[in-house]
């Protein structure tokens, strides 16, 4: 019997602020009963908190190692958690945002607003909170796809509002 290794997902290298973005989306591609190891040089619990914040009770957290030099936590999704969302919406030219029609593709409209499609919004995330969230959102040039980690980094006061990679 083969069994398959689990993916490892090593930070120590990459810069600071590239981290949670990359976690983040490697937990929102998780399916239900996948897991990774995640090797950091600290100890990650202010990213296990903001997880908690996002996915709630989508994934679970199991330290393997505990320092000094270097941590080790097995993140999974448990069986029968609920995948991550996407909604598409629509920038008018003088900034209003709304839920774009069913089967909007993202980019420029004839009438001059633009569809955007927030990705990896967690389980449960409503359509008024992804509304909230891009009020006042003005994307890059050609950039049609933000994840929703991004537009929090914005609220959160991020230097670039979240857009930067």
């Amino acid at each position: 019997m083969q069994t398959t290794a689990e993916i490892v997902i090593d930070v120590q290298s990459i810069p600071p602020y590239e981290r949670h973005p990359l976690i983040f989306q490697a937990v929102q591609r998780l399916n239900a009963g996948q897991s990774f190891t995640l090797v950091n040089d600290h100890d990650p619990r202010p990213l296990h908190m903001q997880l908690q914040m996002h996915f709630g009770d989508g994934f679970d957290w199991e330290y393997l190692e505990r320092g000094p030099e270097e941590w080790r936590v097995r993140i999974s999704k448990p069986a029968g958690a609920a995948d991550a969302t996407s909604h598409s919406v629509r920038i008018e030219r003088g900034g209003a945002v709304a839920i774009a029609p069913a089967g909007s593709e993202p980019g420029p409209t004839p009438e001059g607003a633009l569809v955007v499609e927030v990705t990896d919004c967690p389980p449960g995330t409503t359509r008024d909170e992804v509304l909230d969230l891009m009020q006042g959102v003005v994307p890059p040039p050609g950039m049609y796809r933000l994840a929703f980690e991004r537009l929090l980094a914005r609220r959160g006061g991020s230097c670039c509002g979240g857009m930067c990679g």
